[in-house]
């Protein structure tokens, strides 16, 4: 029986430590002897475990599945008595997840991705899935007063904060109630249902939205996506969002920008994935307009008719479709030149954008158009570019690129928890990674950045 306890926990440290190198890259050699003092003296395991050690430090960087998968397996296999008394748990859970916990964050941000809200029943995707439309205000209020709870930096908001079903909220209100009158009188969210009726409703959804986040009183930086662009113009969208939209030289509205975070040494980088684009351009005078419909029928055979179908296309071709787009020239000279200027400050970069960019963190279908482009930049800046956080595909996904060494994060969708369940997430940045705690549905991890050539290790910039 001793052999047996003694080859399982074995077996169960080894696996944590190759949870954490292929995760983190990072073990450290007190972490190490910690894990090697458990394992039974006999010379057949300690040969087991150098030939383990081995293998374990040439594992690649992998996906975060592995690691949260890991954990729920191990409280699985453990006795209940173990996991009563934490006797192995805590020790594993908290050697893997230890690294420095006594420093603080240089940076503490909100996360939220794709709410969604629409004063609307609730319904499924394309899919099938799910959609709590209502629910997801109720969401976005919960994260906002957890936000200045917690006194964050600032808040993230990647994009899709109401949904286009907005302009089609008749047909809804019609098919589960008789009158407004009725469906005022089930309000559970006390809004003013008939100015949805007299006025814009995509505008009043948006503003309910921002109403809820106004909770949190610090800066909230927004990404804007296909469902802001079902419903209001880049006009709209820049009033509404506070975003600082600029006119390109060819005429057309552009909301990329760049903010310094109140620790100098990190910089967010904002990118306006729908620059090329079908949605909100002008079809006789806008160029970037007629850029999209040359990708669109160059790539998708059911354009226009079926602008929004991947059907037929295969791999990472399913990405060209109506409800996706891509950077222009003058955003990604504009991406190389605050990447250099960043290089040049010793700042550490995160990038925003609703669009995912790299390939396997998402669905193919969510890809940005040109998402090749970009990620070429991101890789020639790998030394300052420490993360990539993006929305719309409702999944969380994660991969590091193993070119480059920068983590690419996809958040869950608020709109795909159901009450009581609330999805968003908080960032911690540190000198040497990052750190997501998630709510709802958010899955939490740890990045380490080790591909950056630099830190601040006495936060100085701070």
């Amino acid at each position: 029986k001793k052999v047996v306890k003694d080859f399982t926990n074995f077996i169960i440290n080894v696996s944590f430590m190759t949870c954490q190198v292929s995760n983190y890259s990072y073990l450290s050699s007190r972490q190490l002897i910690s894990q090697f003092s458990r394992v039974p003296s006999s010379s057949l395991s300690t040969l087991i475990t150098l030939l383990c050690l081995f293998l374990i430090t040439s594992v690649p960087s992998t996906h975060y599945y592995y690691r949260r998968h890991s954990v729920s397996a191990l409280s699985i296999i453990m006795s209940p008595h173990d996991r009563m008394n934490n006797n192995i748990l805590h020790a594993t859970t908290s050697k893997t997840m230890q690294i420095e916990k006594e420093d603080k964050p240089l940076l503490k941000v909100g996360v939220i991705a794709d709410i969604q809200y629409a004063p609307i029943p609730d319904g499924h995707s394309y899919n099938g899935k799910p959609r709590y439309y209502r629910h997801s205000l109720v969401a976005a209020r919960h994260a906002a007063n957890h936000f200045k709870r917690e006194n964050v930096d600032l808040v993230v908001n990647l994009g899709d904060i109401i949904d286009g079903k907005c302009q089609t909220i008749d047909e809804h209100w019609t098919r589960e109630y008789s009158s407004l009158e009725e469906l005022q009188k089930v309000d559970d969210l006390n809004l003013n249902l008939k100015r949805y009726q007299e006025g814009d409703p995509g505008h009043c959804a948006v503003d309910d939205v921002v109403e809820a986040l106004s909770v949190y009183e610090g800066r909230i930086l927004h990404t804007y996506g296909n469902h802001e662009l079902y419903n209001l113009s880049r006009e709209d969208i820049a009033e509404k969002l506070k975003i600082p939209f600029v006119r390109e030289d060819c005429g057309d509205l552009v909301g990329y920008y760049a903010h310094d975070s109140p620790c100098k040494s990190v910089k967010f980088v904002i990118l306006d994935s729908y620059d090329i684009a079908i949605m909100q351009r002008c079809p006789n005078k806008s160029i970037k307009r007629k850029k999209a419909v040359q990708i669109l029928q160059e790539n998708n055979p059911n354009f226009p008719h079926l602008e929004n179908s991947p059907q037929g296309l295969v791999g990472i071709q399913k990405r060209f479709v109506a409800f996706n787009g891509g950077l222009d020239e003058p955003q990604l000279a504009w991406l190389r030149n605050t990447l250099n200027q960043a290089r040049q400050e010793r700042q550490k970069v995160i990038v925003l954008s609703h669009q995912p960019i790299l390939p396997d963190t998402s669905n193919s279908v969510c890809l940005m158009w040109n998402y090749d482009q970009v990620l070429d930049i991101l890789r020639e800046y790998k030394d300052t570019v420490a993360a990539s956080l993006s929305g719309h595909a409702h999944t969380c996904g994660y991969v590091r690129d193993s070119e480059s060494g920068i983590h690419f994060r996809v958040f869950s969708a608020a709109l795909e928890s159901k009450d009581p369940v609330k999805t968003y997430g908080f960032l911690h940045v540190f000198d040497n990674r990052l750190e997501i705690n998630g709510e709802g549905d958010c899955i939490s991890d740890v990045y380490m950045l080790d591909h950056l050539h630099y830190s601040n290790k006495d936060g100085s910039n701070c």
